[in-house]
């Protein structure tokens, strides 16, 4: 009797040790998986999700385990009764700092020692290859490579990108033309429009009207819709941290003199950054493309990359190209749907545009030309 005894409790002691080690390890994986998910903001991540249910699984069963030692704790709070003893289990003295500073090492703690951590220099040597870029090797390739998830970016993530910058650009100093706010205008259907959709060289010379200007600017990337006190916009973006800023240079637009403009986002207007026709100019920038004079404007799209460096660090430039080519899609369905057409220049002089729009080519840099106009 007594030896069965002895062995339904030592089967419950082992039964809870191994839960409690579960417990410990799933927590673990839990916050770890939780901080990968937020860090590359990963949507309804797997290993997420599942060590969340080990863990729920894992905290019943160590509540089944000590059922009765809930229950007399509780029974001794509301009864002030004595509080029960752990199963008459004995308590080892704890030792102090002193003694585990003064325990010698063992020959098999050292072995251990130096094992893990050559393991972990030779691990952290194979995380990310050293990329040699030998002369006349395509970089972009080289990026690609170097941009992919590893281990070494999920740890470089605790350093120090810089501080993240203000969502919304704004000239303060420049003359500013508030648009009339897009009115109910319905188009063609979006399978109509993705179905028409070209890229327009030739355009009618027609202006455009300012409520066209403005439905293009809204549904390209505007703000248009409020959610737990965040600004959404048309177009998705890594994080809503949005680094893609929009300038027109508009040819003809009915009431909007020719210019450099920029788009302030926020308040849905026009910031007057240089009057005075510039045809000529993104024409020359474009590599002699005459259409980019000939439409009734072109929009440049430049990314900040500060606004995504912070949180996704080498990813950054990677999350900039594709955010402009969901803008430039919108571009094309929004000027197709209202009868106007479109095209996209990706070959330009890089730094002829960043000097029009009077930025440094760095930390703002022009990433894509669209022009837009009545056909």
């Amino acid at each position: 009797m007594g030896g069965a005894m002895a062995t339904r409790r030592a089967v419950r002691n082992d039964a809870r040790l191994l839960v409690n080690i579960g417990l410990l390890v799933t927590a673990f994986l839990a916050a770890l998986t939780g901080w990968v998910a937020d860090l590359w903001d990963l949507n309804d991540f797997f290993y997420h999700r599942y060590a969340g249910y080990a863990l729920a699984g894992l905290g019943l069963a160590h509540v089944v385990l000590y059922w009765r030692q809930f229950v007399g704790y509780i029974r001794w709070r509301v009864g002030k009764r004595r509080r029960p003893t752990s199963g008459g289990l004995q308590t080892r003295q704890s030792l102090t700092m002193n003694d585990v500073l003064r325990a010698p090492l063992s020959r098999r703690g050292f072995v251990g020692l130096a094992a893990g951590g050559l393991g972990g220099f030779l691990m952290g040597r194979g995380l990310r290859p050293r990329w040699d870029i030998p002369y006349g090797a395509d970089v972009a390739q080289v990026y690609h490579e170097w941009s992919k998830p590893k281990l070494l970016s999920l740890l470089g993530t605790v350093g120090d990108w810089g501080a993240q910058p203000a969502l919304y650009k704004t000239y303060r100093d420049a003359e500013r033309y508030p648009l009339p706010e897009p009115d109910d205008f319905q188009g063609l259907y979006t399978e109509a429009a993705i179905e028409k959709r070209r890229s327009a060289r030739n355009f009618s010379g027609q202006p455009m009207t300012l409520m066209q200007l403005s439905r293009l600017l809204h549904h390209t990337g505007g703000i248009n819709a409020q959610r737990w006190g965040h600004s959404l916009r048309a177009a998705p973006s890594a994080g809503a941290l949005f680094p893609i800023e929009c300038y027109p240079v508009l040819h003809r637009v009915d009431g909007l003199e020719s210019g450099v403009y920029h788009y302030a986002v926020q308040e849905h207007q026009l910031e007057l950054l240089k009057a005075g026709s510039h045809s000529g100019e993104i024409v020359r920038h474009g590599l002699m493309q005459e259409f980019l004079g000939e439409a009734n404007l072109v929009l440049v799209f430049t990314a900040v990359f500060q606004r995504l460096r912070w949180k996704y660090q080498e990813r950054s430039y990677r999350y900039a190209l594709l955010e402009a080519g969901h803008l430039g899609q919108n571009v094309y369905l929004a000027a197709t749907s209202m009868g106007m057409g479109a095209c996209a220049v990706g070959a330009f002089s890089d730094d002829g545009v960043n000097r029009m729009l009077g930025v440094d080519g760095q930390e703002e840099a022009a990433l894509y030309l669209l022009a837009v106009g009545t056909v």
